[in-house]
């Protein structure tokens, strides 16, 4: 029998009611002050259809969490209501749901009750969790946790931070009057003093030589190894010898995920990984990750392609309560589909039972103190389970919600741009239409931010011209976030834009604000809550209703998934669906680029854009088949020898799978034209069969439009003929070639 979600009171989250106390992991050290549940999945009814088994390994769960209950409002919202959960050992499990819903916390009390997260650290008000009920972790795991903001203590080196030393160590490492860095692996702390005798060897010999030794007795070589590999794959290695505190986010990021998989835990948990990590990186983590078949992954991200290529199963937090789906994501949004469309069926069943206890109660007289308590009771819990839920977020172009374009958009001519010896942009052209919707890639540190800056302005160029249209107006997210108050309200920050961007008047401001954030699925509770309270995904969220108060009509988008649920992640996409402007968008996300994108600027290194008509997909699959074929190509002379002829095969594959691209787009165009032609050439031949009687000037002329539409039938069609046979064509040399 599959158990239940947890929540209380039925209807699938609802919380169960009651005084809810909050209790703080110092004040319950054991994390057992509740009673066992078992593992929450959906009902029976509400399982998805799909009954693939999740793969994991033998022995006790990797962790156990029991009637969580977390409220940040003093119970008006539950991030968790009474929930459970078990991790299976060696599962793959990917956390999805609304933001603010509470992933970040629950992830955080795992880590907590682990042992995995430095506490030493600075924190939010939002990161200090109060909650009820516990975790049970075994004695014999190891955790690693990876933050969605890392700490940036100033005292800690990149270098060290790679070998597990944090401010908690350093902490514990000066109270205990030495004895190595406290709280530090042993192992580490041996490849850390190789590491300080390497820089000293020519001074002192000995000590570098008994480093050495140390290193031979413990297998500090591997883990040195390691550390090299993963710092230099995730580019964080020229960054070593800096301290913490003088990186940028997304390289704070990336140093925190080095320094867990350095670690290889038994268990590893990450909120939002993929951010600030570029193609290859992220596919080199996909791969690490499906190598390591021992370990237990429990990740929240944005990236639905890694969630498909990682993940064996999805956990959905929705209402504080915890749904799984075995199978990939593409297989938990149809089992989604099925859940809430039971949900909804039971809550039009349970309002109709609502309408007649309501009259019940009315009846009741107001002193009556014999009613009958269970009936109450149960017209309570029914009431609660009668809560509509919170609608899917969806965004709407409003008719004068994006300003006119005229023909002269933005034009670059012979762009140049370097900082020193590195060049950005040499000798760029390039006229932006209307409609143009471009990716822009590459791998980190080539330029694409510092590219989206030139086009608004910001960035002074060293020649060239870059023209912009009087009716351009831009509207830019920046992937460094919104600066705001620490005492700001959602509202009052939503006002403040209003009135900069569209000029309403202080008196127009509150109401189109007010509009804005229901548009944007800030519930009315939110409103007057501080912006820094907020979840890293409702900033995110807040940021774009920002961008877009400005009514722009050339959007400039850079690294918009990060931190976004999936849910506003379809909304968006379904937005710029309808975004009749020019989109110029930076992102590592393949599937959102693919989804909103027609073209890519690939930023190859030293100034050089080409131009590739493709998905981020296919591009994706061009550089790992480049990488495995240097990877394979055999000596450094056999090398040399082969590079000029596998530049020049590199550029036909290339040039090939951009002409399919751009056929398949064609023919993807032809096929809807010749549909709408014959429908209409079907309502001309019924206006002819329905006017025989109407003279034979009215017929002629129906005629005639008919032959007409037809004509254009047949010339679409034979167009249609010779793309598809030259796309064949080129479909069996690219498959030859493979």
């Amino acid at each position: 029998e599959v158990p239940k979600p947890s929540g209380g009171g039925g209807g699938g989250g609802i919380p169960a009611g009651g005084n809810k106390s909050f209790l703080s992991p110092a004040d319950d050290p054991e994390g057992m002050s509740a009673s066992a549940t078992a593992a929450i999945t959906p009902s029976p009814s509400r399982r998805h259809a799909d009954e693939t088994t999740t793969t994991t390994t033998s022995g006790p769960p990797a962790m156990t969490a029991r009637e969580l209950t977390c409220s940040f409002d003093g119970g008006d919202t539950y991030q968790l209501d009474e929930a459970n959960y078990v991790l299976p050992r060696g599962s793959r499990v990917g956390l999805v749901g609304r933001n603010g819903c509470g992933k970040s916390t629950f992830l955080r009390i795992l880590a907590e009750a682990s042992g995995s997260i430095d506490t030493s650290s600075p924190r939010s008000l939002r990161d200090n969790v109060p909650y009820t009920g516990g975790v049970e972790v075994p004695k014999d795991l190891t955790v690693a946790f990876v933050e969605q903001e890392p700490p940036s203590p100033s005292d800690i080196t990149v270098s060290d931070a790679l070998l597990g030393v944090t401010g908690r160590a350093i902490s514990q490492q000066s109270t205990s009057g030495g004895g190595g860095a406290g709280g530090v692996n042993k192992v580490y702390q041996i490849v850390r003093d190789y590491r300080l005798a390497s820089l000293g060897a020519a001074t002192d010999p000995d000590g570098f030589a008994n480093a050495a030794s140390a290193m031979d007795g413990c297998g500090g070589w591997a883990v040195l190894t390691k550390a090299e590999e993963v710092s230099t794959r995730l580019r964080v290695r020229n960054l070593e010898d800096q301290p913490l505190s003088s990186l940028s986010g997304g390289e704070r990021k990336r140093v925190a995920l080095a320094a867990a998989l350095v670690k290889e835990p038994d268990v590893l948990i990450c909120d939002e990984p993929t951010n600030h990590l570029d193609l290859a990186a992220i596919q080199w983590l996909s791969d690490l990750i499906n190598e390591k078949k021992k370990m237990t992954f429990l990740t929240v991200t944005h990236d639905r392609a890694f969630l498909e290529d990682v993940c064996d199963s999805i956990l959905e937090l929705d209402r504080g309560s915890f749904y799984t789906y075995d199978g990939s994501y593409s297989k938990y949004l149809a089992g989604k589909e099925d859940r809430l469309a039971n949900e909804d069926q039971a809550y039009r069943e349970g309002k109709a039972r609502m309408k007649k206890e309501l009259e019940w109660m009315r009846r009741q007289p107001q002193g009556r103190q014999t009613k009958q308590k269970a009936r109450q009771e149960a017209y309570y819990k029914l009431e609660k389970s009668t809560k509509p839920r919170v609608k899917d977020p969806k965004l709407e172009i409003e008719e004068d919600g994006q300003r006119r374009m005229g023909g002269n958009i933005l034009k670059m001519r012979d762009v140049s741009l370097a900082f020193g010896d590195n060049k950005m942009l040499s000798n760029f052209s390039y006229d932006f239409n209307k409609g143009d919707r471009i990716g822009i890639v590459g791998r980190n540190g080539v330029g694409k931010s510092t590219f989206i800056r030139m086009l608004t302005g910001d960035q002074p160029i060293d020649s060239g011209t870059i023209t912009a249209g009087d009716t351009v107006v831009f509207g830019t997210y920046d992937q460094m976030g919104i600066p705001f108050l620490d005492d700001q309200s959602v509202l009052d920050f939503v006002k403040e834009r209003v009135e900069s961007s569209s000029g309403a008047s202080m008196a127009e401001a509150p109401q189109e604000a007010m509009k804005l954030l229901k548009q944007f699925q800030f519930p009315r509770p939110r409103w007057n809550e501080r912006v820094s309270m907020l979840s890293g995904g409702e900033r995110r969220r807040l940021q774009l209703l920002s961008v877009l108060t400005k009514r722009p009509n050339f959007l400039i988008l850079d690294e918009p998934t990060n931190d976004v649920d999936l849910d506003t992640l379809r909304a968006l996409e379904g937005y710029l669906d309808d975004f009749k402007g020019v989109l110029v968008i930076v992102s590592h996300d393949r599937s959102f680029t693919d989804q909103v994108t027609d073209h890519l600027f690939v930023f190859e290194g030293n100034g050089v854009v080409k131009d590739y008509l493709g998905s981020l997909t296919d591009y994706a699959e061009c550089l790992l088949e480049q990488e495995k074929e240097e990877e394979s190509g055999g000596t450094i002379a056999d090398n040399s020898l082969k590079k000029s002829s596998y530049k020049e095969d590199k550029a036909l594959r290339l040039e090939r799978r951009n002409t399919i691209k751009k056929m398949k787009r064609e023919l993807g165009k032809i096929e809807p034209g010749i549909e709408k032609l014959k429908a209409k050439a079907g309502m001309l031949q019924t206006e002819i069969d329905d006017s025989a009687e109407e003279g034979w000037t009215v017929l002629a002329d129906l005629t005639e439009k008919l032959q007409t539409i037809n004509d254009e039938i047949e010339e679409k069609e034979l167009q249609w003929l010779e793309v598809a046979e030259s796309l064949e064509t080129l479909e069996e040399e690219e498959s030859a070639s493979a």
